[in-house]
């Protein structure tokens, strides 16, 4: 006759846990992660940083006086020189994962912003004055904020 042990199996009371517990992790955190809802909203502000970054950091190795920009509108954003993209890598389409996805600041969607040769930061023109008061712009659905500050710095907000 073979004796069992305590050491043998796991008693009923394990089974138990350790199924009610892989049930609650089901239904609460893997739902989370079968859609891209929330994903799609970071990943428009962080390419809206980067473009923004882009077209700052060229403004400030420029010496020839060209005028750089960060341009936002209903149909994406980019980042330009003299007006125009820079290319395809340049310009972001609101399109495909970023459909329903709006960049505003202070409720319009439509806005430019310029730099000079130090990175500053201008709401109308190269040659205007630069911004005295920081800029709070929004990546909507989810309200994203990004803060930008009259020296250039440019940051996410708090999530």
């Amino acid at each position: 006759m073979k004796v069992f042990s305590r050491a043998d199996g796991f008693s009923l009371i394990e089974l138990v846990t350790v199924i009610l517990l892989l049930g609650i992790v089901a239904t609460v955190v893997l739902p989370r992660f079968s859609s891209r809802d929330g994903f799609v909203e970071y990943a428009a502000r962080d390419q809206w940083i980067s473009s923004f970054r882009f077209a700052q950091q060229r403004a400030m190795y420029d010496h020839s006086g060209n005028c750089y920009s960060m341009a936002t509108a209903s149909g994406g954003f980019g980042s330009q020189q003299e007006g125009a993209f820079f290319g395809p890598v340049g310009e972001v389409n609101y399109t495909g994962d970023y459909n329903g996805i709006e960049v505003t600041d202070d409720g319009d969607n439509s806005f430019d912003l310029f730099f000079d040769g130090l990175g500053n930061v201008y709401s109308t023109d190269c040659a205007d004055t630069p911004i005295s008061n920081p800029l709070e712009i929004t990546v909507t659905p989810g309200d994203l904020v990004i803060s930008i500050y009259p020296t250039g710095f440019i940051k996410a907000g708090e999530d």
